[in-house]
């Protein structure tokens, strides 16, 4: 073979890998996405805004109603004896209206904290996602599960699939690249993530009883 053909050949050869198909990804990566979005710095930044803007001072309002209660309650059953029955019925009324006051005030927490949530993890979802896009080209992901519900059927995962701190750096370091500030949300415009800390319950002797307040499920 002469020096040409084995030019020839290596062109021929370096033209055919150049057509070739890029290898098709196969590799499974494995996210928690609630748990890397509220893991991230913006993350991190949103629900410190949540809580000291929104949690705390609701539940201290919530608070205040359930001890104002607690002490009504505790006076007409010390008074039940001594008291006459226009006071007992007049502290009845008052009780009555303050539980159901109560009872909506909660269902209003309830309702806003729900609201905040889904708008911060939709604002970050938005960001995350060209996050993961670029992380699964990167890295010959050919499928990528988010396992943020645990009814998702999935009952095992391997260390090596699982991705989720991969990704929140991967976010961390795009967002501080690209100059962008924490999120500093203002109450009711986004929706932060839930609150451990649940509105006092209704004292067991008050009529009315108003539904648990633990965190919403994503």
């Amino acid at each position: 073979m002469n020096k040409y053909s084995a030019i020839g050949l290596v062109w021929a050869s370096a033209t055919l890998m150049a057509q070739a198909p890029a290898a098709v990804p196969t590799r499974i990566c494995v996210v928690n996405l609630q748990s890397a979005m509220l893991s991230t710095k913006d993350g991190q930044a949103a629900a410190d805004e949540f809580r000291t803007k929104f949690s705390e001072p609701e539940e201290k309002k919530l608070q205040a109603r359930q001890a104002e209660i607690t002490d009504l309650n505790d006076k007409l059953q010390r008074g039940a004896n001594t008291m006459s029955q226009t006071a007992q019925d007049d502290m009845k009324k008052s009780l009555d209206r303050k539980n159901t006051e109560y009872k909506r005030a909660v269902e209003d927490y309830n309702f806003d904290k729900d609201d905040l949530q889904r708008k911060l993890l939709d604002d970050l979802s938005a960001k995350m996602q060209a996050v993961i896009a670029k992380f699964a080209q990167e890295n010959a992901c050919a499928i990528f599960l988010d396992v943020t519900n645990q009814n998702s059927g999935i009952m095992w995962i391997a260390d090596q699939v699982d991705v989720t701190r991969q990704i929140v750096d991967a976010y961390d370091k795009t967002q501080s690249s690209a100059g962008a500030a924490s999120p500093r949300p203002a109450t009711g415009a986004i929706k932060p993530p839930a609150t451990t800390t649940a509105p006092p319950k209704t004292p067991a002797a008050t009529p009315a009883k108003p539904p648990a307040t633990g965190p919403a499920k994503q």
